[in-house]
């Protein structure tokens, strides 16, 4: 890519001279100078709620990078931010990062909730994800009666791991669900990378209402592609498998 970091967003965080490393997916492919991470963002207002989420969020067990503030305050400036590196890399450790998710929402239960745009496509993702269902997975169905709260929509792809260190969270993608949601994503999120099979399923399967949060966050991300008109053959094949593995564990458990 041919962007390249402005120097007056060094000025605005105070971050001078340097080489400038670009880092990859769980930095957004933002640049790295000395011990500062610049990357762009899509959306300031959410990127500024993660910002002051994770300035101040401490949860047990789990590492959460931290934001820098621009010299006036400010945790976005012309569209970039700026957070505090920190080693590691993502390994895809799924039932590592499903504890992590958990021990995340512990710490995210009173976290403010954020403004999400109604017509963006992960929120009608989300929508339609929780409305009424047909087909294989509609007939698994069934309400839960748990209280929503904050959650993280993308765990996996934002945890780093560094030898036997906690894990390391870069940041938080808003979701507004029950407790386990996170978690039973960081499973769905494993099963369509072929990063784990049905038996992290068994493993968890002592979690409040799992069995539903995993159909849920399924259709999620099955959504997800659907409304990005995401074609791959291979992310197809990936879906298809994941829900036939998911519609059996849940139909036996029933």
């Amino acid at each position: 890519m041919s962007e390249q970091l402005p120097d007056h967003i060094r000025d605005a965080f105070q971050v001078g001279v340097g080489p400038a490393e670009r880092l990859g997916e769980a930095w957004d492919h933002g640049f790295r100078v000395g011990n500062t991470v610049f990357s762009r963002v899509i959306n300031p207002e959410i990127a500024s709620w993660s910002s002051k989420v994770r300035e101040g969020l401490r949860p047990e067990g789990v590492r959460v990078v931290r934001p820098i503030r621009s010299t006036d305050g400010r945790f976005v400036v012309s569209g970039w931010r700026a957070s505090v590196f920190s080693t590691g890399v993502i390994s895809h450790r799924v039932d590592e990062t499903v504890v992590a998710a958990l021990r995340l929402a512990d710490g995210l239960i009173d976290a403010p909730r954020p403004e999400l745009a109604p017509l963006s496509l992960f929120t009608r993702a989300d929508v339609r994800a929780w409305d009424d269902q047909s087909g294989r997975i509609g007939a698994l169905l069934h309400p839960i009666d748990r209280l929503d709260q904050v959650g993280h929509a993308d765990m996996l792809a934002t945890t780093l791991f560094s030898g036997a260190q906690p894990p390391v969270v870069t940041d938080i993608v808003p979701v507004v669900r029950p407790h386990g949601f996170t978690a039973a994503l960081v499973m769905v999120d494993g099963l369509l990378l072929g990063a784990a099979d049905e038996g992290i399923l068994r493993r968890f399967s002592h979690l409040p209402d799992i069995e539903q949060l995993l159909l849920r966050a399924f259709l999620y991300r099955r959504n997800v592609q659907e409304l990005s008109g995401n074609s791959d053959p291979n992310v197809l094949s990936n879906l298809d498998r994941a829900e036939a593995t998911l519609v059996s564990y849940v139909s036996d458990k029933l």
